[in-house]
């Protein structure tokens, strides 16, 4: 009988199939969400993935991969739930690879945003999140060369940008869930905005020139405090911040070779490892964080005068990208200070290294964050100068001589 009721058991379960399949010609594939609030409601775009524009070979007929509409509501799942209205599909949100979010939106407050993708079994938490100082819906309709869907380029974009340049850092649902649940709620969102002419890059027909009227860039970082957005960093300053985060990948870091005077930034490294260790101090009543940076990179670009054979040359030329990037991490941290926003985790760190202070200070860090002090110290090795101990000018000069 045991046997029987098995046998009878896998059976049912073969005959009943799969019991969450999902037909691909029942569901909108959502590549991206822009989400928007205007006069008191919130606005949801979605750039819906059109198979058969994808599969299709390029000729005359040839149109955009995706199609970009928007539904409004008192809150999201409402929103959500009026794209029946005007789709003939069940939007399917499994493979949305981004979220932009306008500037007001943001104002507002993000926390419906993450309370929805909390909720939503088709989201998740990977998705990349972005701010737009201007309307999202707009930055869902722009095409971008080289990909045909301007979602999965726009993360490609982020991702590119961390590992090459570290001026940002790729934000996704989760990290920004992490961080505003940390004990000092406050993150850093990278910015989206529209570059080139007020024209849109909106049809296949404009993406037939050589170049582009407009393109999707990034630029800025957006502060969030809590839930909201409370200001915004330009991208030395979000540099700044990658350096005392311990964020920084590879970057490329430019320097002056004067001495003593403010000169022009003609020499330029290739930083390929770095490491940001910070330790906490309390310091009556306030708090002192010192900061030690090691970095190691090849010489790019050099057009100081000094012989790069000779170690001292080397050394000094060490001590000048020192000096820039300190100056670049300093200028990061006046930049959040003045915001009072601690995206660069100082409360997280003291909460590490002193929980019971931590307990004690918690309530007023917001107060106390600002009034904190520095102290850094930067080390850089030179790795490789490259095939000349001269720049080209000078070595030039001593050919013809």
């Amino acid at each position: 009988m045991r046997i029987r009721g098995v046998l009878l058991f896998t059976m049912f379960l073969l005959l009943t199939g799969c019991w969450n399949k999902v037909e691909l010609n029942d569901i909108a594939i959502i590549s991206a969400t822009g989400v928007d609030w205007k006069d008191g409601k919130w606005v949801l775009s979605y750039q819906v993935v059109i198979p058969k524009a994808i599969s299709s070979t390029t000729g005359g007929n040839a149109t955009a991969a995706v199609n970009v509409f928007s539904t409004e509501g008192e809150n999201f799942r409402i929103a959500i739930s009026k794209a029946s209205e005007e789709s003939s599909r069940r939007l399917y949100f499994s493979h949305n690879q981004i979220v932009i979010i306008s500037q007001e939106a943001a104002r507002k407050g993000i926390a419906p945003l993450l309370e929805s993708y909390l909720r939503n079994h088709d989201s998740r938490e990977t998705v990349s999140v972005f701010l737009s100082k201007g309307n999202a819906r707009r930055m869902l309709e722009q095409l971008i060369p080289l990909e045909q869907i301007p979602g999965a380029a726009i993360q490609r974009m982020i991702a590119n940008e961390e590992a090459g340049s570290s001026a940002f850092r790729q934000m996704t649902i989760h990290s920004v869930l992490k961080e505003l649940l940390s004990s000092t709620e406050a993150t850093g969102i990278p910015g989206l905005v529209l570059a080139g002419s007020e024209r849109s890059t909106d049809s296949i027909d404009k993406m037939g020139h050589t170049s582009t009227p407009s393109k999707v860039r990034l630029k800025e970082l957006g502060l969030i405090h809590g839930d909201k957005l409370v200001g915004w960093l330009n991208d030395d300053q979000s540099r700044g911040v990658m350096w005392l985060t311990n964020n920084v990948d590879k970057t490329t870091v430019s320097f002056s070779c004067a001495e003593n005077v403010q000169g022009p930034d003609g020499s330029a490294v290739r930083i390929l490892q770095t490491t940001t260790k910070i330790q906490s101090v309390p310091m009556n009543g306030k708090w002192k964080m010192n900061i030690k940076v090691a970095a190691k990179g090849v010489l790019m670009v050099y057009s100081c005068s000094g012989d790069l054979t000779k170690p001292s040359e080397v050394e000094r030329v060490e001590r000048k990208i020192e000096e820039e990037i300190k100056a670049i991490l300093l200028g990061g941290w006046k930049s959040v200070q003045k915001y009072k926003t601690d995206i660069v985790h100082f409360g997280q760190t003291i909460h590490k290294q002193h929980p019971k202070l931590w307990k004690e200070v918690s309530g007023s860090w917001d107060e106390l964050f600002p009034l904190t002090e520095i102290d850094v110290t930067v080390k850089v090795k030179v790795e490789s100068t490259g095939m000349s101990g001269r720049n080209f000018s000078d070595a030039q000069k001593k050919s013809d001589s």
